[in-house]
């Protein structure tokens, strides 16, 4: 009978500690399953670190498989197979994923070892569902497919010689639009494809991948058939070079290219944050030493139009790149949703209380990175006229108004600013001023937590002066031409005579007695012959080249 006791006893307090351990099945946590938890519903609250998702299996396939169950718990018409072991073929996948509303699978050697990815397959993909496999035979066997063709499902290989071209094998199946803009990234190296992955995913940009200082044949030929209106070149020039940005340039003399790069994988990825994510609601943070976790969950990203912070796992803090976007965050009173890709390993505890205290305004816990005073802006005046100039930040900074900037005339006394607009989340700002022609203002930039360099001038220029020009009195020997209204000072250098055939005619002397109302031009000329004259100046227009017909004798 005691023993009975023990029994039932323990069979109870097993069960209970079933229940605690096992967590209820509620939303994702990415839906919303953590908004009541403080400070991480967006809406400026104290954020905990311990309320931060994490998405995480035992390993990078449990991990991917993980992160496909939270964002396609139900059925899938597609899915995206890439290599769990190496990065080559797979840094493209997210932009496809993304268009076909598709987890990325990340898959062992073989069938045997790509168990958990099966079963997801088997769970989640609809009867007859499309399965895209990225990568050729050595990366994702014959034998898997084979497979996955036996269950039934549509399977489609986009896999080339190599990385480069099972790259543009994945950009040709987008099918974009002509103009497309397109993502251009070291095949060499994963991290900075993975920084960018979330933008190219959400906005439908091919991430093309090339060597350091050679454009591969596929992507140059994808790069002349797209003829992309921009291409924005991720990384240094020691990771992508000047020459293959020329490349680039030559094959699609149309495209505007940006490069966003700096001194290392966390630097260019600042770049990144700070020019597409201003005021991000979510973000996620995933190991940057390790390209599985950030590839799996990039479709997530950019489902929530979300960006990937990369880390470095062996390190208790941040990288003062990302700690200096996280502090601009902050400063602008922004409080994203947190989120992490992987299991403690690849991003330890430690560095998510960094980023819980940077936005709640404390020093970081890791105490590697001090909190700046300010946040360095470099800010340039271009496009100067009579309504206004523009005023371009790097990095961007959202959120500017008239309040922000002062501007000066020549005297010192303020000028109103009339309006200030952004079409680009900041980095660059409209400003509308009634300026005067040839007049220098100073103009100077303030917010808290920035630094924008001191006063930075610019010089309305002159409107050019509309100048009607006529000829009269053509001869053997030169003719007069009249300007209206006068334009004194102009020499022979201001002139090009021409004859029938194009040649040049050499004017021997100009001369004026009116201040410039008549200009008396001296030439060996050929009667019966028509020759053109044309007048140029600084800051004046003399409409087209006027005809001189010299009569016959």
């Amino acid at each position: 009978m005691f023993r009975k006791k023990i029994t039932a006893l323990a069979a109870l307090v097993s069960l209970l500690l079933l229940v605690v351990a096992v967590p209820a099945q509620a939303a994702p946590f990415w839906k919303g399953s953590h908004d009541g938890a403080e400070g991480h519903d967006g809406h400026g609250h104290m954020q905990d670190w311990r309320d931060f998702g994490r998405l995480f299996g035992q390993d990078r396939f449990g991990t991917s498989v993980r992160i496909d169950e939270d964002m396609y718990p139900d059925q899938v018409q597609n899915v995206v197979l890439a290599s769990g072991n190496g990065y080559a073929d797979a840094l493209s996948a997210s932009v496809l994923a993304h268009q076909k509303n598709a987890p990325i699978i990340l898959v062992n050697n073989g069938v045997k070892g790509s168990a958990k990815a099966l079963a997801y397959v088997k769970e989640h993909l609809v009867k007859g569902g499309h399965v895209f496999i990225v990568g050729g035979r050595g990366v994702v066997t014959y034998n898997l497919a084979k497979l996955l063709r036996q269950l039934g499902y549509v399977v489609t290989r986009l896999g080339g010689v190599d990385r480069y071209q099972t790259d543009t094998l994945v950009a040709q199946q987008l099918n974009v639009p002509l103009h497309t803009p397109i993502i251009l990234a070291s095949g060499e190296n994963y991290p900075d494809a993975l920084g960018i992955s979330s933008v190219a995913a959400s906005n439908g940009w091919p991430i093309l991948l090339s060597g350091p200082n050679a454009l591969p044949q596929s992507v140059r030929d994808f790069v002349y058939n797209d003829q992309p209106s921009q291409t924005y070149i991720i990384g240094g020039t020691g990771v992508i070079s000047t020459k293959v940005q020329e490349q680039v340039q030559s094959v699609a003399p149309g495209t505007a290219i940006t490069r966003l790069g700096g001194a290392d994988r966390f630097a260019t990825l600042a770049d990144i944050l700070f020019k597409f994510f201003p005021d991000p609601t979510q973000i996620y943070v995933a190991n940057g030493y390790g390209f599985a976790d950030a590839l799996a969950g990039s479709p997530l990203a950019a489902d929530h139009n979300a960006p990937i912070l990369l880390v470095n796992p062996n390190s208790n803090s941040l990288p003062p790149a990302i700690v200096t976007y996280l502090l601009m965050l902050q400063a602008k009173g922004i409080q994203p949703q947190v989120a992490t890709l992987g299991g403690t390993a690849a991003v330890p505890d430690a560095i998510l209380q960094d980023v819980a205290n940077i936005l709640n305004g404390q020093y970081p816990q890791g105490g590697g990175v001090p909190t700046p005073a300010t946040i360095s802006e470099t800010l340039t005046v271009s496009n100067p006229s009579t309504a206004g100039f523009t005023v371009s930040l790097s990095p961007a900074l959202n959120g500017l108004t008239s309040g922000n900037f002062t501007l000066l005339n020549g005297s010192g006394s303020a000028v109103p600013i009339t309006s200030v607009a952004t079409g680009d989340n900041g980095a660059t700002y409209s400003i509308g001023a009634a300026l005067t022609a040839g007049q220098t203002y100073a103009v100077t930039a303030s917010d808290t937590g920035y630094a924008f360099g001191g006063t930075h001038y610019v010089t309305v220029p002159v409107a050019a002066v509309s100048v009607t020009t006529s000829v009269y009195g053509p001869s053997t020997t030169g003719f007069t031409l009249n300007l209206s209204p006068a334009v004194p000072g102009l020499t022979a250098n201001n002139f090009t005579l021409l004859n029938s055939a194009g040649s040049a005619v050499p004017i021997a002397s100009v001369s004026t007695g009116d201040n410039g109302a008549t200009y008396g031009i001296s030439a060996a000329l050929a009667a019966g012959q028509t020759y053109t004259v044309t007048t140029t100046d600084t800051g004046y227009t003399f409409g087209a080249a006027q005809s001189v017909v010299v009569p016959q004798s």
